[in-house]
Protein backbone atom coordinates (compact mmCIF):
# COMPACT_ATOMS: atom_id res chain seq x y z
CA UNK A 1 0.00 0.00 0.00
CA UNK A 2 3.12 2.10 0.58
CA UNK A 3 4.18 1.56 -2.65
CA UNK A 4 0.77 2.54 -4.68
CA UNK A 5 0.55 5.33 -2.54
CA UNK A 6 3.80 6.92 -3.36
CA UNK A 7 3.12 6.02 -7.19
CA UNK A 8 -0.16 7.81 -7.06
CA UNK A 9 1.68 10.66 -5.11
CA UNK A 10 4.74 11.45 -7.87
CA UNK A 11 1.97 11.03 -10.39
CA UNK A 12 -0.35 13.33 -9.37
CA UNK A 13 2.75 16.13 -8.95
CA UNK A 14 2.92 15.54 -4.68
CA UNK A 15 -0.67 16.97 -4.54
CA UNK A 16 -1.90 15.59 -1.36
CA UNK A 17 -5.70 16.08 -2.02
CA UNK A 18 -5.42 14.46 -5.46
CA UNK A 19 -3.74 11.49 -4.46
CA UNK A 20 -6.03 11.03 -1.55
CA UNK A 21 -9.39 11.27 -3.85
CA UNK A 22 -7.32 8.93 -6.25
CA UNK A 23 -6.96 6.29 -3.79
CA UNK A 24 -10.33 7.05 -1.51
CA UNK A 25 -8.56 7.75 1.23
CA UNK A 26 -8.54 10.88 3.57
CA UNK A 27 -5.90 13.23 3.40
CA UNK A 28 -4.08 12.22 6.47
CA UNK A 29 -3.63 8.95 5.85
CA UNK A 30 -1.68 9.94 2.61
CA UNK A 31 0.89 11.92 4.85
CA UNK A 32 1.30 9.27 6.94
CA UNK A 33 1.92 6.97 4.26
CA UNK A 34 4.33 9.28 2.69
CA UNK A 35 6.00 10.33 5.87
CA UNK A 36 6.92 6.40 6.01
CA UNK A 37 8.34 6.30 2.75
CA UNK A 38 10.56 9.62 3.58
CA UNK A 39 11.80 7.67 6.54
CA UNK A 40 12.10 4.37 5.10
CA UNK A 41 13.88 5.62 2.01
CA UNK A 42 16.02 8.51 3.55
CA UNK A 43 14.35 10.54 0.66
CA UNK A 44 12.51 14.37 1.30
CA UNK A 45 10.15 14.48 -1.15
CA UNK A 46 10.05 18.03 -1.87
CA UNK A 47 12.69 17.56 -3.19
CA UNK A 48 13.00 17.49 -7.26
CA UNK A 49 16.00 14.54 -7.14
CA UNK A 50 14.37 12.88 -4.21
CA UNK A 51 11.67 12.69 -5.89
CA UNK A 52 13.28 11.03 -9.24
CA UNK A 53 15.20 8.89 -7.19
CA UNK A 54 12.24 7.09 -6.35
CA UNK A 55 9.74 7.42 -9.38
CA UNK A 56 12.48 5.89 -11.62
CA UNK A 57 12.15 2.44 -9.79
CA UNK A 58 8.17 2.49 -9.91
CA UNK A 59 8.36 3.37 -14.04
CA UNK A 60 10.24 0.08 -13.89
CA UNK A 61 8.46 -2.43 -12.30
Amino acid sequence: MLLETLDTFLTHNGSWARTAEALHLHVNTVHYRIGRMELLTVRDLARLDHKLDLKAPLLCR
